[in-house]
């Protein structure tokens, strides 16, 4: 009796619940609680069209796309992107029937929170339309790595300025940044199949619409001397007549070349090949006790120290056996001996007759003309590779050794690198260093009526470098456009040399000290440089 009478009450107990069951269930369509459409809850939303605008004005929205640091909008229409609402809701409705409503009709009625359960978008994609936007993406921003650049010194208000504040009318300033290199930046190219689920992931999301695309990226290349000359190159452009360099970084032998093949007017540079000369044709270099090498050596100071002109021409006497002309004759075909057919001498120094020019690689070019002097030319390269040739011998190896053998040693290139620190001239290259008063340097510089140059050996960051600058201005070179160019373009020299330092982790190896020759003679008291071991 008593089992009846319970099953009696619980059929009672059913029946009388079962409308407020039937009632909730049609209340609950066709989202029912706890139910989300694409992460949205609109179990309160009871209007078909009302949940496709609420899913539309959610997934039709632009998607933010990064290539890099490029921003691209992906509008779902351009790939006919379109969310299947009514599938959505379908599957919404599975849960409306059996325990799993009855779960929902529980929690509901006795207050419980709902357990979450999520229907995915479910979506339509023409994929040949995302694909063709990708290749167009591609087709617009994939991208080598770039070079190394230069930024040019910037003059920034800076004596007591506050931050942000504007730069007063008439205001010169101070230049706050010097001559500065940046590294490039890496190459991008898309991976178009890794970015497809990248970007449907986007499209689907209903908070998260911002995607990166997934790139490949090629590392910017290390600085290289290619970069140095495109920037010096750049910036000759603005010097307001004609210039060329010639920069080779001793550690590697690569060079950097701007013009460095135009024919100048030879000048004082010159002196440092016909020094050359000189050693290969002295037995013993400037020996001691020897008055014949006593007096070449005093020479050699006066040419290379003060540029003395008449100490040179003794020079290419002794060069030529008492002869002068025979001198230049002997001195053009050692640079010839070394490869430099650009270099000639038909006369010495301060010669009052002008003869016919010599045909030369570097004086044929119809593209620049410096109306260099027919007596005397070279060009920037070949001035520069004769530094270098020198301080290869000092080693033992390199040009000069290989094109003359025991005739040259390395204590006699030694010797002329020691003559040439006497060269007290601070301006041009040397000006240029960040540092001069303790620069290693030694140089020779020369002027005539329209042009200037400077050839000098550098101990830089990354270690020894040579530098060569020829300028021409016609009617006349004045000297502050002269100095103010070589002294920028040997600052953006060794700033480079320091910015492949920083990019490479390359060590800065010790410099050497310059000896004088056993027969040297002092003939003053030098200035006190790095070279010789005076700082």
């Amino acid at each position: 009796m008593s089992r009846f009478l319970q099953f009696v009450l619980c059929l009672v107990l059913i029946l009388a619940l079962f409308p407020l069951y039937t009632r909730f269930k049609v209340e609950a369509a066709p989202v029912p609680p706890g139910v989300y459409l694409g992460g949205m809850d609109l179990s309160n939303v009871k209007d078909p069209s009302e949940i496709r605008q609420h899913i539309d004005q959610i997934y039709q929205q632009p998607v933010d796309v990064r290539f890099g640091d490029a921003r691209l909008v992906l509008l779902p229409e351009n790939v006919d992107f379109m969310v299947d609402v009514d599938q959505m809701v379908s599957e919404a409705g599975q849960y409306l029937q059996g325990t799993e409503f009855l779960d929902i009709a529980v929690r509901e009625a006795l207050g419980f929170d709902q357990r979450r359960r999520d229907i995915p978008v479910r979506f339509m994609l023409n994929h040949e339309k995302l694909r063709a936007w990708l290749a167009q993406v591609a087709a617009e921003q994939n991208h080598p790595p770039s070079s190394a650049r230069l930024l040019a010194p910037s003059p920034r208000w800076t004596e007591g300025s506050p931050a942000g504040a504007k730069v007063p009318p008439g205001f010169v300033g101070v230049y706050s940044r010097d001559w500065s290199w940046v590294a490039g930046q890496p190459g991008q190219t898309l991976d178009v199949e890794a970015s497809i689920p990248l970007l449907v992931e986007a499209l689907i999301s209903d908070d998260d619409r911002i995607v990166r695309l997934a790139l490949d990226e090629t590392p910017a290349p290390l600085p290289t001397m290619e970069d140095l000359a495109r920037e010096i190159d750049a910036y000759l452009l603005n010097f307001p007549g004609f210039g060329a360099a010639y920069v080779q970084d001793l550690r590697s032998g690569e060079e950097a070349r701007v013009d460095a093949d135009v024919s100048f007017s030879g000048m004082s540079t010159l002196k440092i090949g016909i020094v050359s000369a000189i050693m290969a044709k002295l037995p013993n270099g400037i020996a001691a006790d020897d008055e014949e090498s006593d007096l070449v050596g005093r020479w050699v100071d006066y040419a290379l120290g003060e540029s003395n002109n008449h100490a040179a021409n003794q020079l290419l006497s002794y060069l030529g056996d008492g002869s002068v002309e025979a001198g230049t004759g002997r001195f053009t075909a050692f640079m010839r001996e070394l490869g430099m057919h650009s270099t000639y001498m038909q006369s010495g120094y301060d010669a009052q007759v002008q003869l016919a020019p010599i045909a030369t690689p570097g004086n044929r070019r119809t593209d620049w003309n410096t109306n260099p002097d027919s007596n005397l030319q070279t060009t920037t390269e070949e001035m520069g590779r004769t530094m270098a040739a020198i301080y290869e011998c000092t080693h033992g190896r390199g040009l000069l050794i290989e094109t003359f053998g025991d005739a040259i040693t390395p204590d006699e290139c030694l010797a002329i690198l020691f003559y040439m620190s006497h060269d007290e001239f601070q301006e041009l290259v040397w000006a240029g260093l960040p540092r001069p008063e303790s620069a290693w340097i030694v140089h020779k510089h020369g002027f005539a009526y329209e042009s200037h140059s400077d050839v000098a050996l550098v101990w830089g960051p990354t270690g020894p470098y040579v530098i060569s600058i020829f300028l021409h201005s016609k009617g006349w070179m004045d000297w502050f456009t002269s100095n103010s160019t070589m002294k920028a373009i040997s600052r953006i020299t060794w700033n480079f040399f320091e910015f492949q330092r920083e990019q490479t982790g390359m060590d800065t190896p010790q410099a050497f000290i310059l000896e004088p020759p056993p027969g040297y003679t002092q003939l003053h008291d030098y200035i006190k440089v790095a070279s010789t071991g005076f700082r």
